[in-house]
């Protein structure tokens, strides 16, 4: 092979180890300070009889590169746009509440969580509402790391930071499942989020079970400023991210004991 030919696959495999290399270091920043043990559930709270409650928790905040795009889910989301004027800057936005509509994270793991445990015969309690963080952790966020910082304040605490005195006398779980995400970081035709879980005793208001796990989406890459190819590109990313949802959940409950 002459030193010509040579070059273009040099340049392939560096260009795939520099892709692996910036993936371990994502991963890693997704990892930081976050408790990563995995803890069963007692097995008084595991039988088939178990009656659970998801209660899944709010996102804080996208991290969006400021690539000339966003995105927006519901009511609150992330838009990052620095090079255009404002005029073009609000029909952008408005480009991307259409394509998402109302789109959210959370109710994908929540509806995920329940048809996998209803399968496992557990009876589920769904609650519609997506569970605000309290005002005692936002007070502590910072603009750049929000959802990694609350997660931190919401997900590693040993007694549940939330007021669950609703769900509890409403309908009596024999246990209660935190479902939310930690960073959710989401690129051009990629994302990277971790999903966590955490099981609450409502007797006593401990955690006595959790799991955390990181998934990733790709998607075909768009042109994110033409309106049409956004609407494509939210199809594939939520196609996408339920599956990886999806396939991510069941092991997730068999790790945890159900």
């Amino acid at each position: 092979m002459t030193k010509g030919s040579s070059a273009p696959v040099k340049t392939s495999i560096l260009l795939i180890f520099t892709m692996r290399v910036l993936f371990l270091l994502t991963l890693a920043i997704l990892s930081a300070c976050t408790n990563l043990r995995t803890v069963k559930i007692p097995q008084e709270y595991s039988g088939a009889e178990s009656k659970i409650a998801i209660a899944p928790v709010e996102i804080s905040d996208i991290n969006i590169p400021s690539s000339g795009w966003g995105m927006l889910f519901g009511a609150f989301g992330y838009l990052i746009e620095e090079e255009i004027t404002r005029p073009k800057r609000a029909a952008l936005a408005q480009n991307i509440k259409e394509a998402w509509g109302n789109w959210r994270p959370e109710t994908v793991l929540r509806g995920k969580l329940a048809e996998e445990l209803t399968k496992r015969g557990r009876i589920v309690i769904q609650e519609d509402e997506i569970i605000p963080l309290p005002e005692k952790i936002r007070a502590q966020l910072s603009p750049k790391m929000e959802n990694h910082e609350a997660a931190l304040l919401w997900y590693n605490p040993r007694i549940t930071v939330f007021d669950h005195s609703t769900i509890i006398n409403r309908y009596s779980p024999t246990a209660i499942m935190e479902a939310g995400y930690d960073n959710f970081y989401i690129g051009k035709d990629w994302a990277i989020f971790a999903m966590l879980i955490k099981i609450v005793d409502p007797r006593t208001n401990n955690v006595i079970a959790r799991k955390r796990v990181v998934a990733r989406v790709t998607t075909g890459k768009y042109k994110l400023k033409d309106p049409t190819q956004l609407q494509q590109f939210a199809a594939d990313f939520k196609t996408g991210f339920d599956n990886a949802v999806a396939k991510a959940v069941p092991k997730m409950l068999d790790d945890i004991g159900l």
